[in-house]
C-alpha cells in the first residue's frame, strides 16, 4: 500500500500540485495510522496531508478514485454484470470440489468463488509486468488488455471447466442444469476479461490525466497574444497563475537556503587552524537582500490589451514578492490603478484597469506624452530601489517621442526594462520608436507570448534586482 500510496503522490505532482517530502512522509504515517478500513475517511485523510489550495481538491479526488477504486462498488458491478446470484449453482460447484478433491487453476478457482475485490487484485498482479508504463493513447488499450491476459492460463482455465461439466455429466445432472452451470462460468469468464480492459482504461485515463490540457497551455504559451481569441485568453489565466505559483516556490526555496547561510570558506579555514587544519567549526555567510519596488507601465491600447492583461496579472500575483508594487496604464493619458488591486480582486482589478481607468481608450496611442506626464508627476517618487517595467509596442503614431522623458525617468530609478508584444523585425520601422527609447533601458525584450513574458518576470524576480546598480 505505500507504494501505491507513493505512485498516488508522483501523478498528483504531475498533475502540477506542490507536494513537499515531507508531506509525502505524512500522509504515509497518517494513511498508516487510519487504516483502509473507511474509503472515505482515508481519501480525507490523504487530502488533508497533500492539499494546500481548494483548487487541487478536484485534482486529489479524481486520482484517488482511479488509483484506490471503491471494491465494494466493483464487486456490486461485477454482480450486476453477471445477473442474479445462483446459490443452487454455488452449492453445487462447492460440493463437487471438496468431494472429488480437485486440483483447479487459481484462476478457475476466482471464477467460481471470488469477488470482484479479488478479481481486480489478480488483474493488478498481472498488468505489473504488461509493460503499462507504455501506456499513452486509447489505441494501446486492447493490446495491454491482451497483454494482461496473457499473463493468465486460459487452456488450463479452459481444461478445469470441461473436467468439471464431465464429473457433473457424470453425476447424472441433465442438460439444462449442465448449460445453466457452463453459462454461469462462461459469464463470470466473459466478466473477467471486461474487468481487465476496464483496468486498463483507467491506467490510461491516470497516465493521461491533464495531458491534454497540459499540451493545450503549452502550445498557447507559445502563441501570439494578440492571436489570442477571447476563449483563449480565459484559459490563459490559470496559465498565468500556475506560473506565477512556480515562480514564488523557486523563490521560496532560494530564501529559505539564503535563511540558512551559506559557507563562509575564509572565516571556517582561519578558525580550523587551531586545529591543525581539520575544520572542526563551520561558519556560515548570511545576506540580507531587501526586496525591490516595482513600478509597472502598460500600454492598453487595442493592439497589445492582451498582453498588459497577462503582465498584470502575472505582478500583482508575484506582489508578495516586492516591497512595494505600484501600476500606471496609459494610451495617450496615463493613470495610476493601483489603489483598484488592493482594494479589488485582481481579476476585476485588471478589467478596470483595461476598460474603466480615467483614461481615453479610443484614442491613439502617445509614449512620448504619457512619459512626460509621468516624470512631470512621478518623478520624486522614485528612488535607486525603484524598477521601471514598461510594456508597449513603442508605435507612437508619428507624434514626438519625447525620449528625454524616459531618460530622466532613468536617472532617478535602479533600471528600466522594456516589454515589446511586438516582433524585433518592426522595431523601428514606420512609426516604431523602439530605437529612441531602447538606448534609456537596460533590459528590451520582444515579449509576444506568455512563455517569453514569464521568463523575463522570473528573472526580475531572481536575478534583476539582486545585482547592484
Amino acid at each position: 500500500m505505500e507504494e501505491r500510496i507513493l505512485e498516488f503522490i508522483g501523478d498528483l505532482r504531475r498533475a502540477e500540485m506542490r507536494i513537499s517530502t515531507s508531506e509525502a512522509l505524512d500522509a504515509l504515517a497518517a494513511a498508516a495510522e487510519i487504516g483502509l478500513t473507511d474509503r472515505d475517511t482515508f481519501r480525507t485523510t490523504l487530502a488533508t496531508t497533500l492539499v494546500k489550495e481548494a483548487r487541487d481538491l478536484e485534482t486529489v479526488d479524481r486520482l484517488f478514485n482511479l488509483y484506490f477504486l471503491d471494491l465494494q462498488a466493483l464487486g456490486e458491478g461485477v454482480k450486476k454484470a453477471l445477473g442474479p446470484e445462483d446459490p443452487r449453482v454455488h452449492e453445487m460447484l462447492d460440493r463437487l470440489v471438496d468431494e472429488e478433491n480437485l486440483q483447479l487453476d487459481e484462476l478457475t478457482e476466482l471464477l467460481m468463488r471470488g469477488q470482484g475485490s479479488e478479481m481486480e487484485m489478480a488483474i493488478r498482479a498481472g498488468g505489473q509486468h504488461a509493460g503499462l508504463e507504455r501506456l499513452m493513447y486509447f489505441l494501446q488499450v486492447g493490446y495491454f488488455s491482451r497483454r494482461i491476459a496473457d499473463q493468465f492460463d486460459w487452456t488450463a482455465i479452459e481444461q478445469d471447466v470441461e473436467r468439471i461439466m464431465a464429473l457433473l455429466e457424470a453425476r447424472g445432472l441433465d442438460p439444462g442444469q449442465l448449460a445453466r452451470i457452463r453459462n454461469y462460468l462462461e459469464l463470470r469468464l466473459e466478466a473477467f476479461r471486461r474487468m481487465i480492459r476496464q483496468h486498463v482504461e483507467r491506467e490510461l485515463e491516470r497516465r493521461a490525466y491533464r495531458a491534454g490540457e497540459r499540451l493545450t497551455r503549452e502550445v498557447l504559451s507559445e502563441k501570439p497574444l494578440f492571436a489570442l481569441t477571447p476563449d483563449e485568453v480565459a484559459q490563459m489565466r490559470g496559465v498565468v497563475a500556475r506560473l506565477a505559483r512556480r515562480i514564488k516556490d523557486a523563490l521560496a526555496l532560494r530564501q529559505r537556503q539564503e535563511q540558512r547561510g551559506r559557507l563562509d570558506t575564509r572565516r571556517t579555514i582561519r578558525r580550523s587552524l587551531s586545529y591543525g587544519g581539520v575544520p572542526m567549526e563551520v561558519f556560515l555567510r548570511r545576506r540580507h537582500r531587501d526586496k525591490p519596488k516595482l513600478v509597472t507601465i502598460c500600454d492598453v491600447s487595442d493592439s497589445v490589451r492582451n498582453a498588459s492583461r497577462f503582465m498584470l496579472q502575472l505582478v500583482w500575483s508575484l506582489q508578495e514578492c516586492f516591497s512595494r508594487v505600484r501600476s500606471y496604464v496609459f494610451v495617450s493619458e496615463i493613470a495610476e490603478v493601483t489603489q483598484a488591486f488592493r482594494e479589488t480582486q485582481v481579476e476585476r482589478a485588471i478589467e478596470w484597469a483595461l476598460k474603466g481607468a480615467p483614461v481615453d481608450y479610443h484614442c491613439r496611442s502617445d509614449f512620448g506624452y504619457a512619459f512626460s506626464r509621468f516624470a512631470h508627476t512621478e518623478l520624486e517618487s522614485l528612488d535607486r530601489k525603484t524598477t521601471i517595467l514598461v510594456l508597449g509596442d513603442a508605435r507612437n503614431n508619428y507624434n514626438d517621442p519625447q525620449a528625454w522623458a524616459l531618460r530622466l525617468i532613468r536617472e532617478r530609478v535602479k533600471g528600466i526594462i522594456w516589454l515589446n508584444p511586438e516582433g524585433q523585425w518592426g522595431w523601428g520601422i514606420g512609426d516604431s520608436v523602439m530605437p529612441l527609447y531602447a538606448p534609456a533601458c537596460d533590459i528590451v525584450r520582444e515579449c509576444r507570448t506568455i512563455g517569453q513574458l514569464g521568463e523575463v518576470v522570473d528573472n526580475l524576480v531572481h536575478r534583476w534586482w539582486r545585482r547592484g546598480h
